[in-house]
């Protein structure tokens, strides 16, 4: 059979090919003024701070993963008690937790030379006491400042409950304590910390102010988040609050966290609507990496002690409890390996002596 090729004469002869045409330029026009306006109405993942509003939440507009199947994904066992574990855990009235005491290290025994810790019972989670010394480190290049203490770290809910309760007897019982109940503080989640200042033998305030703002601008870049910016205190209404309190959340979650102006309440809502058979949350640190986020919810009262989540094959990947009903899973898309560059010297490396903040926090 011949291939059958048109000329236009057929559409040109004949009055319905003639309607039918201008038709299709019609719609084809319509269409391409429909996609101008959406392309020209969507919003920058990374706006300009200074533009947004308080209540603002800059998400992508149409970033969407490849399909289940193009993915090439397969599942992880996990317990489904470990949705409370892990750097994205909330820790609230709301959201209570029990003690957990591994994964902790001293912050003494693993400091580097440009930190110190009030004393050696000052503890933090692994990852964020590695991630709190490059902050040190960073904060000593651009400043030259080695004054930076680490007051308090994790605490126990027998810990909690007598700050709790001092509280209490300083009110005088007719007015709530300063202090969280046990089990209730986010510093029991083993990721928050309390900075301070060493200042001649003490150890003065951290208020984020002059050479210490720097801190606050940049402690994102390094994972870190302030726990309870002023700004949300209506919504998250903490009574342990302050400049010095920073929380380990770590990449790209701080980025975006600090981007779009989000306390942790805000955030672990938002990535709700990220489920993992839907969109996506795409998002990049302060080096470029990309990463993939997504949630997957889990009921924590199902009688089942694991659940199979999925997780990519091939790439890699962290998995975070929210402490509430799901894991957020954070992968890592393939990139050229980057180094922060601002780890200490090796003459200034983890440091092992259990002497005082008052004794290694001189400038």
């Amino acid at each position: 059979m011949a291939e059958y090729r048109s000329t236009g004469r057929e559409l040109r002869k004949s009055p319905r090919g003639v309607i039918a045409g201008v038709f299709a330029l019609v719609l084809a026009a319509g269409v391409f003024w429909e996609g101008y306006r959406i392309r020209a109405n969507m919003v920058s993942l990374r706006p300009d701070p200074s533009a947004q509003s308080q209540s603002d939440v800059v998400v992508p507009a149409t970033e969407t993963t490849a399909s289940v199947d193009d993915r090439n994904d397969t599942t992880l066992s996990v317990s489904v008690a470990d949705i409370r574990k892990g750097a994205l855990i909330l820790v609230n009235d709301a959201s209570p937790t029990e003690d957990m005491e591994d994964g902790l290290v001293s912050v003494l025994d693993k400091r580097n030379g440009y930190l110190a810790a009030k004393d050696k019972t000052v503890l933090l989670r692994q990852e964020a006491m590695e991630a709190v010394n490059q902050v040190a480190a960073g904060f000593h290049k651009a400043t030259a400042h080695t004054d930076l203490v680490i007051l308090n770290g994790y605490r126990t809910k027998e810990q909690q409950k007598k700050l709790y309760e001092n509280g209490l007897k300083k009110t005088g019982n007719d007015q709530p304590s300063a202090y969280s109940l046990p089990g209730c503080s986010d510093y029991e989640s083993g990721y928050t910390l309390d900075f301070g200042i060493g200042k001649k033998g003490k150890t003065a305030a951290f208020t984020g102010e002059d050479d210490y703002a720097w801190i606050a601008e940049h402690c994102a870049e390094y994972g870190f988040v302030r726990r309870y910016p002023p700004e949300k205190a209506t919504m998250i209404s903490p009574v342990d609050k302050g400049e010095w309190a920073f929380r380990y959340v770590g990449l790209p979650h701080s980025m975006f966290m600090k981007q779009n102006s989000l306390c942790l309440e805000e955030y672990l809502d938002l990535l709700e609507s990220y489920p993992y058979d839907g969109t996506h949350l795409f998002e990049k640190d302060a080096l470029g990496r990309q990463y993939e986020i997504y949630y997957f919810a889990v009921d924590p009262n199902d009688t089942a002690e694991t659940v199979d989540l999925p997780v990519p094959r091939s790439l890699r990947y962290t998995v975070s409890g929210n402490n509430r009903h799901g894991f957020i899973v954070t992968i890592e898309m393939p990139h050229e390996e980057t180094s922060w560059n601002t780890s200490a010297s090796p003459e200034d490396g983890t440091g092992t002596s259990e002497s005082s903040a008052a004794e290694t926090a001189q400038p």
